[in-house]
């Protein structure tokens, strides 16, 4: 369902369930936030231009969820209801980006950067915006006799162990991907050679983002309680903490978790679909990139910064990520993404 609450807080949670064609949802939504329907489209607040929430059936059992609308609207409180045979896919954003925090107990957890989401029914998300910032969401929803139906039975999207525990997982994705995402908002749903297009984009998006997540079987895919993921992402945030370089190794953070080295690697890797290491390598040659863009910065000073007293090695991993010497950040013909 879909639920706002003024303040600049706004909490986003798509269904769709065998017992609901998209329309009777919608109408459904409608009649409880005061809003309309134009073409299978939720109109927020009497205009398009206010906000919209426009399902695209894919197939029985999948569903596509364009959501686009200001963080300002002042809405009750729906009741919220998550289906529990029903995986969700969120992406977000670049340029329209919010903050999901997923409630542990007492305590939340975030994400704060562009890339997938994939969860189950048995975590409340919530999502927090700037006042007045527009935003716009992807999703899928997704069924469980779809997931069966579709793929092999060692895929962990067959595993029913999917449904029954808490599921979490965030995955960066390309940034081709994330403007794939963007595209189907330019376009113009109501003529049907366009909805084939936006069909085809969503199947290319789900073909790319379904491997990413697809381990499989015997594999660790679900974490053992919410504590876990608190810990997990408390790891991860001080992996991403720029004012600290120096890379602390996995007993330091496992101690730090409270849990043994193995269970963080392996939770670790479970949720954002890297080892440790590789992470935080990534991630601060990403900030080392932006370092670079910024030409505050030479590129011997940027290494250092990041951890790198070895100017050579630092050229060298830079150019394994990236495809590119640090230098040749900032020519013409360089797509920054």
């Amino acid at each position: 369902m879909v639920s706002w609450d003024g303040g600049g807080y706004v909490s986003l949670i798509m269904i769709y369930s065998p017992s609901d064609n998209p329309v009777q949802w919608l109408e459904y939504v409608a009649t409880q936030i005061g809003a309309t329907i134009d073409n299978n489209t939720l109109v927020l607040n009497g205009s398009a231009d206010e906000g919209s929430i426009s399902l695209f059936p894919l197939e029985e059992g999948l569903i596509m969820i364009l959501t686009e609308t200001e963080s300002n609207l002042g809405m009750r409180k729906l009741m919220q209801y998550v289906p529990t045979d029903y995986l969700f896919m969120k992406l977000y954003l670049p340029d329209h980006h919010f903050t999901t925090a997923a409630k542990s107990g007492f305590e939340y957890y975030q994400i704060t950067s562009p890339g997938v989401l994939l969860y189950n029914s048995h975590l409340k998300l919530s999502s927090f915006f700037k006042v007045q910032q527009r935003f716009k969401v992807v999703s899928f929803a997704i069924h469980a006799d779809w997931l069966k139906q579709t793929f092999p039975s060692d895929s962990i999207f067959s595993e029913k162990q999917l449904f029954d525990v808490p599921l979490f997982r965030f995955k960066n994705v390309t940034p081709a991907i994330l403007q794939s995402a963007l595209n189907l908002f330019t376009l113009k749903a109501d003529v049907s050679p366009v909805r084939l297009q936006m069909k085809a984009i969503a199947f290319d998006m789900l073909s790319q983002l379904f491997p990413a997540f697809d381990q499989r079987r015997r594999t660790n895919l679900s974490l053992k309680n919410q504590s876990d993921i608190e810990a997990i992402f408390r790891v991860r945030e001080q992996l991403l903490d720029h004012r600290e370089m120096n890379y602390p190794t996995v007993d330091v953070l496992a101690k730090q978790a409270a849990m043994s080295s193995s269970k963080l690697k392996t939770l670790f890797s479970s949720v954002f679909g890297m080892p440790v290491f590789e992470y935080y390598q990534h991630h601060r040659l990403t900030y080392a990139r932006h370092l670079i863009e910024e030409r505050k910065l030479t590129i011997g000073e940027v290494g250092l910064k990041i951890g790198y007293n070895n100017l050579s090695k630092f050229s060298k991993a830079y150019k394994k990520q990236f495809g590119y010497l640090p230098h040749q950040t900032l020519l013409p013909d360089r797509a920054i993404v």
